[in-house]
């Protein structure tokens, strides 16, 4: 096997793993044959990338995280040529917006005790609830955590039920040291993003971190 199978052969590979994960997120709304020929495709078309990234040994590492990104932009077409709705309307929770959501969504009350969203963020969103508020966003979060595993849904519950369990206290609790417990919370968080439809795709250039501020204001909404 000459240096380009083997180029081939991590690509098939990466594209067979984002392919099948895009299915899952998705729940069947694209084949994973169709995205896999897509992102198979993809690579063919920006070879000079794929030799670039080759050269600075981080092949595997890139093509995973672009090929996720070319996934979910398929899919949001995908998506709008079904649904007929713009792109711009989709709806993606970010880490830091189910870190906001995930202190109040345990009990009844937090669901109510703020105003309904009115931002641009939500207001113009089809997901969740086509239109969205509070109660909208936290019923969907509630419908994810369902889909978690026992393990994960109990770790998620201890970090942020009732106030929540700060990290030096589940690695006690857990019999863990601080670092792998925040592995474990931020891989519960993924799994749990997964459920509600992912990483938002970029479009164009880079993405954009929100800061914890900014994720708070924007599940409030204004006063």
């Amino acid at each position: 096997m000459d240096e380009q199978d083997k180029i081939w052969e991590t690509i098939y590979g990466t594209a067979r793993q984002v392919a099948s994960r895009s299915n899952r997120i998705h729940r069947g709304l694209v084949t994973t044959d169709d995205v896999y020929q897509h992102l198979s495709l993809w690579a063919l078309e920006h070879w000079h990338k794929i030799e670039e990234w080759e050269q600075q040994e981080s092949l595997k590492f890139k093509l995973r995280r672009t090929f996720y990104n070319e996934a979910q932009k398929y899919v949001a077409k995908e998506r709008m040529h079904h649904s007929r709705t713009p792109m711009s309307d989709s709806f993606y929770y970010t880490h830091e917006v189910l870190h906001e959501l995930l202190r109040d969504v345990w009990t009844h009350e937090g669901w109510t005790d703020t105003a309904d969203l009115s931002n641009e963020f939500v207001s113009k969103s089809s997901k969740p609830a086509e239109g969205g508020n509070r109660m909208a966003l936290l019923s969907d979060v509630a419908a994810g955590l369902k889909r978690l595993n026992d393990a994960d849904q109990a770790l998620l519950r201890l970090r942020y039920a009732d106030g929540g369990m700060e990290f030096d206290a589940l690695a006690e609790e857990y019999q863990a040291t601080e670092e792998a417990i925040r592995k474990r919370v931020k891989r519960a968080l993924t799994k749990l993003q997964d459920r509600l439809g992912g990483e938002a795709p970029v479009w164009y250039g880079r993405r954009r971190n929100r800061t914890n501020a900014e994720a708070r204001q924007e599940v409030s909404g204004q006063e």
